[in-house]
């Protein structure tokens, strides 16, 4: 009898640790949107973007937040609640054509 307690005991504490060490190793999935810019707060690392139309509030880290600005469109990665990557948007007068210039006139001569 003493010797099934052992036993048994010993199966229970692998058991046990078995899932433990699986619950820690558990990974969140990356997840690829695109939204809105509802509100960026570099101090404290928090992004509130809009997908859908649901805001998500993300943490991330203040310098991954630089150059965003409320009501830019842009892809992120995010991972549960930490945002894994950011692309600020393109302005438009990168998207723009270069503007034409026309060669100046030839002077007059008289």
């Amino acid at each position: 009898m003493k010797k099934l307690a052992i036993l048994m005991s010993a199966v229970v504490l692998v058991a046990f640790t078995t899932g433990v060490t699986l619950a820690a190793h558990k990974v969140a999935k990356v997840q690829m949107l695109t939204g809105e810019v509802v509100k960026v707060d570099s101090a404290k690392g928090n992004l509130v973007i809009k997908v859908g139309n649901k805001n998500q509030t993300l943490k991330a880290e203040p310098k991954m937040l630089a150059g965003i600005t409320p009501g830019e469109k842009v892809p992120i990665e995010k991972s549960g609640k930490t945002l894994k990557s950011i692309k600020p948007a393109e302005t438009e007068t990168k998207l723009q054509a270069p503007a034409k210039t026309e060669a100046p006139a030839a002077p007059k001569t008289e």
